[in-house]
């Protein structure tokens, strides 16, 4: 059974929710990058750090071929994207 593009697109809506919060989270964990000066040591990850780059990573892969089908659906249904 195929899926309805509404259910497309909710599938699409919370993929990319999901990466955006895992992100945020990462954000928050690792705080702002700041550039190594020559001869410092760079940061120590943490378990933390560790497990919010991990989440981000697979949020990000499982959405990748959801937004590839919801897009390829969309410009099938409404014609070829814009042309920049």
């Amino acid at each position: 059974m195929s899926e309805s593009f509404e259910e497309l697109e909710d599938r699409y809506r919370g993929a990319l929710n999901r990466v955006s919060e895992a992100y945020q989270v990462l954000r928050e964990v690792m705080g702002d990058p700041k550039p190594i000066a020559p001869g410092e040591e760079p940061p120590v990850l943490t378990k933390a750090h560790r497990d919010a780059q991990t989440e981000a990573m697979k949020a990000f892969q499982e959405y990748v071929p959801v937004r590839d089908l919801y897009w390829a659906t969309r410009w099938g249904r409404e014609g070829n994207p814009p042309k920049s």
